[in-house]
């Protein structure tokens, strides 16, 4: 008689981030999901939304990550379950003439409640053109439901970046994008519920559907303001037991 070889590989869930410091931020949410999972957590080393110069399209770029963190975990396609992707809004969606010139801010844009502000009219010119490629972006993959035939994907952002919801700051320096994490990170270990409240009942977690929250960021300068989406993360890992994924993104 042939044995039957009950123990099954854990499929696995990608989260795509665009930093280190997101990664440590985000680490915490290995312990929300399901034991028949396990979670690979793969930085791209910037915002794949706004890469200069590369002339293949946005989906093709999602999907070049997702082939490189396989290539380098040996996880091979039919192991991964669901790939969620966490990108920052960095005032995607303003209006053109909310990028203003203030010869006395840095080189760097510096971004506020109602406005992005540059140091000059060349900078503000980029601004403007990096948004627009940047909405056109984000609309093509919040729409997708797949990254690589048979996986899910699925979309979600922190606005005006990670560092603003996480640690209601904007404008950070990379060392206190590091420290922050780490801060954030030892708040995690000492209370193991820590991750789950602090995006839950929370003024800026934004309500609804993934297509709902999407809809809410893309109006006025709500894409600068301290917003997030991520708390549906919970819902989707819910839904992993259930092979409810496809649907969650319906409702």
């Amino acid at each position: 008689m042939r044995q039957v070889n009950k123990t099954m590989p854990k499929k696995v869930l990608v989260f795509l981030v665009e930093g280190v410091s997101d990664e440590r931020a985000l680490a915490a949410i290995r312990r929300y999901v399901p034991d028949q999972y396990r979670v690979a957590i793969h930085v791209t080393h910037g915002d794949l939304f706004t890469r200069p110069g590369i002339r293949k399209n946005v989906k093709a770029r999602v999907g070049d990550q997702v082939r490189k963190m396989m290539h380098e975990t040996k996880y091979r396609k039919q192991e991964i379950a669901a790939v969620i992707q966490v990108t920052d809004t960095d005032g995607t969606f303003v209006a053109a003439d909310d990028v203003r010139v203030n010869a006395s801010v840095g080189r760097a844009p510096v971004y506020q409640e109602s406005g992005i502000m540059v140091a000059n009219s060349g900078i503000q010119q980029y601004i403007q053109k990096r948004n627009r490629i940047k909405a056109s972006e984000l609309n093509v993959m919040r729409t997708s439901d797949e990254i690589i035939s048979g996986i899910y994907y699925f979309l979600l952002y922190f606005s005006c970046n990670l560092d603003h919801v996480m640690h209601h700051k904007r404008n950070m320096t990379i060392e206190e994008k590091i420290n922050q994490s780490r801060a954030f990170e030892q708040a995690c270990r000492e209370d193991p519920q820590h991750f789950y409240y602090f995006f839950h009942n929370q003024p800026f977690t934004v309500a609804g559907s993934i297509d709902e929250t999407w809809s809410f960021i893309e109006k006025g300068t709500h894409s600068l303001q301290r917003y997030t989406n991520f708390q549906l993360v919970f819902d989707l890992l819910d839904s992993l037991e259930g092979s409810k994924l496809r649907s969650e993104k319906k409702n």
